[in-house]
Parts: structure tokens; sequence; C-alpha cells
């Protein structure tokens, strides 16, 4: 079965129960997508959206406009 990394969107091959070769950075292809996405989660980019009497949505906030490109990849 193929994966996508969630922040490259790079194809994985395999899982970590398949015996892939970077099972320890799963579902991310590498460590540096794992720690984008800690990143992420730190700066609180990612945000729970509640509507009172509607469904709520996990969504990733936009990225800042921020000059120095703090939220940016490099």
């Amino acid at each position: 079965m193929k994966y996508t990394c969630p922040v490259c969107k790079k194809s994985l091959k395999g899982s970590p129960a398949e015996g892939a070769e970077k099972a320890e950075f799963f579902p991310f292809c590498s460590h540096r997508c794992k720690l984008i996405d800690l990143g992420a989660w730190l700066d609180a980019r990612y945000k729970i959206v509640y509507e009172q009497g509607g469904q709520g949505s996990i969504e990733p906030a936009a990225p800042s406009e921020e000059p120095g490109g703090a939220g940016q990849p490099q």
C-alpha cells in the first residue's frame, strides 16, 4: 500500500507494520517533515473549529504573513 507524507506530499512505500525502510518517521517521510508538523502544533496552526449546532472539524490555519517566513519551510 502507498502512503503520502502529510507535510510534503511525497509518496511513501509501505507502513511500519509492513517493515518499511523509514518506519521510525511514519507517517512522515523524514525527520524534517516530522519536525515541521510538530512545529505547526506548537505554534497552534492546527485548530479545532466548533460551530454550535454544527459538526466540528480539524483544519490547519492559514500560514502567517509575518516577515521572515517563520511558518514557511526552507
